[in-house]
């Protein structure tokens, strides 16, 4: 979906959140090209595509904003922003929206809307404490500043400054607010450049002043010990347990630059999630209490098959997961792709502040849905995964047909990371390696799934999405040492050229019968793009394109005729769609095509439009 007209919409620091989960669906604040405001959309699980309700939450473009539904109301704060390691500009309100939520009518309602300072900041998170205060909390003027409502969570009092010196930072630093077990907790970065730099943590005790603080002690300490992205999640089932995934800048290949931070009690511990050497960025936490695992999430270099495959970039890569149990958490290099643009690169994920797969959290059964953006071309990508805690049950009687399929691969996906998982659609099932996992449901038998092909399956929403259940494993042995996927619904094409993509429909139909790869048409080098006039839909190849429209059909364009059928305006152009392939008018190499609009002629010595 795109976001033309608004950049980096879910946000440049790991600490906001986009999503939320409630009556069923998943939510999220996002902007609406269409009408160049933010806007409550719905997540369609069964189609995989986001609806948009039409209720408005910031007419600013050029604004982040952290989301926060609380069962009853949802909190929508919004502000402007400035870049990395430039100060807090005075001016430029931040506002908090609250909305009611009908559930006969599924539909939510503006309640009004407040500010909660007058500065541009780098981010700024809200929380709820147990007495209906709501908490904000960002850094201006090099210091943490925290404000709160009353009880009515919409009356703003006064920002002041956390307590303490340790709260006095850097003009690059930022913070994040958490409540937890009848307190609000803030943790901050120091990055002044001495032996206190860290990640510091304190908390207010839910009922007391606004003064009254911990004293702040540091997560974790040292010069490059910490940096300005932080993801906070508590395990509300647990008391005090807190979880923060951070980045470090430390700079030498075996050190961390991405963390877990864990508190249990009064004690913090860390924990790797990530080497310098793996290269990764903006990581967030999520806690699955039905699988009772961490997830952490995090950009990391693209796979192979990819454009810029393996290059370390601040300009992102692909969204890959590593997950641990809660009860012994370790990290190993093992990741799995999680969002991949063949082409473009992916950044800055995001996705909800509540626990998932959690009955106290009201969100039993919801899965997992994750949204991140390519900058380069104005879109949200997600991932979901409909995997509920209450989908668990037991494998098919005696060997299962994941397991049979496991065995016969002679342990070429790794060891197990999960169980046989069973109640995905048409009574469907999984288990995940190390490199990759098994799907199986009774009507397409048991496959494979890894890599480049893995990663686009997974943008197109798994079984739940258009190409439904793999129905061979990959295939190699093609042209240009290319690979390919069959599912119920199409197919996936990857070659280390042109990586993976997508074919279906009409335009598959119609790139078999050049030969697929081996035609003149070679592989594809997009998806199949739509949104052209009268509902038509390309897809580019190496030698040429496929145009489709309900009122033509599917047809072949290349060579001299497509590029005088382009200098006309494609489709848009007075001759419209393409109603014929190529073909041979004379013995001399000339070729015609005809079209709604008229018909192009092509011979060595020239070429006319009739």
């Amino acid at each position: 979906m795109s976001h033309s007209g608004t950049a980096t919409p879910t946000g440049t620091k790991r600490a906001v959140s986009s999503l939320w989960f409630n009556d069923g669906s998943w939510w999220g604040n996002l902007w609406s090209s269409a009408t160049s405001d933010f806007h409550i959309f719905r997540f369609n699980a069964a189609t995989s595509s986001w609806v948009d309700t039409g209720v408005a939450t910031e007419p600013r473009p050029g604004t982040h904003h952290d989301v926060l539904w609380d069962g009853q109301t949802l909190y929508v704060a919004s502000y402007r922003f400035v870049d990395d390691g430039l100060p807090a500009e005075p001016n430029n309100p931040t506002t908090m929206r609250r909305y009611s939520y009908d559930s006969a009518a599924k539909k939510y309602t503006l309640l009004g809307s407040t500010q909660i300072n007058n500065s541009k900041v780098e981010v700024l998170t809200i929380d709820k404490d147990s007495t209906g205060r709501i908490w904000a909390t960002w850094q201006q003027g090099n210091k943490i500043y925290l404000n709160a409502t009353a009880t009515d969570g919409k009356t703003w009092g006064t920002p002041f400054q956390v307590p303490g010196s340790m709260s006095n930072v850097s003009v690059d630093d930022t913070s994040a607010v958490i409540a937890f077990d009848g307190k609000i907790g803030v943790m901050w970065s120091r990055q002044v450049g001495d032996s206190t730099d860290g990640m510091y943590w304190s908390y207010h005790v839910d009922g007391a002043s606004n003064t009254a603080w911990s004293s702040p002690v540091a997560a974790v300490s040292g010069q490059r010990s910490s940096d300005d992205h932080m993801n906070l999640k508590w395990l509300d089932s647990s008391g005090g347990r807190v979880f923060a995934a951070i980045k470090t800048s430390y700079i030498s290949a075996s050190q961390p630059l991405i963390q877990l931070l864990a508190l249990s009690g009064t004690t913090w511990s860390a924990h790797t999630i990530a080497t310098v050497a793996e290269c990764p960025n903006r990581v967030i936490v999520m806690i699955d209490e039905s699988t009772q695992r961490l997830r952490t999430f995090a950009t990391y270099p693209k796979p192979g098959g990819t454009t810029n495959a393996g290059v370390c970039s601040t300009s992102g890569g692909a969204i890959y997961e590593k997950s641990t149990p809660l009860d012994k958490i370790s990290f190993t290099t093992t990741k799995t792709a999680r969002i991949v643009d063949a082409d473009q690169y992916v950044h800055n994920v995001t996705s909800t502040k509540q626990n998932i797969n959690s009955a106290a959290s009201g969100t039993a059964d919801s899965g997992l849905l994750l949204l991140a953006d390519v900058n380069a071309t104005s879109r949200y990508w997600h991932y979901y995964d409909p995997r509920g805690g209450g989908s668990v049950t037991a494998p098919p009687a005696g060997q299962s047909p994941i397991a049979a399929k496991a065995a016969s691969l002679n342990g070429a996906l790794g060891a197990a990371t999960t169980g046989e998982i069973y109640g995905l659609k048409d009574n469907g099932g999984y288990q995940c390696f190390e490199r990759g996992c098994i799907l199986w449901s009774p009507a397409s038998g048991a496959h494979i799934s890894v890599g480049a092909i893995r990663g686009l399956w997974a943008a197109t929403g798994f079984e739940n999405g258009r190409l439904g259940y793999p129905t061979t494993d990959e295939v190699g042995g093609l042209r240009d040492g290319g690979v390919y996927q069959n599912y119920q619904g199409g197919a996936i094409i990857w070659s280390p050229a042109t990586g993976a993509h997508i074919s279906v429909g009409a335009i598959r139909g119609l790139w078999a019968a050049t030969g697929f790869e081996n035609g003149r048409l070679g592989y594809p080098t997009t998806d199949e793009v739509g949104g052209l006039r009268d509902g038509g839909v390309y897809q580019n190849y190496q030698g040429g394109a496929i145009i489709w429209s309900p009122g033509t059909g599917a047809h072949i364009s290349v060579g001299a005729i497509r590029t005088i059928w382009a200098s006309t305006g494609f489709e848009s152009g007075r001759l419209g769609y393409p109603t014929s392939d190529e073909y041979a008018t004379g013995n001399d190499g000339s070729v015609a095509q005809n079209y709604q609009g008229g018909v192009i002629h092509w011979s060595p010595s020239g070429y006319y439009i009739s």
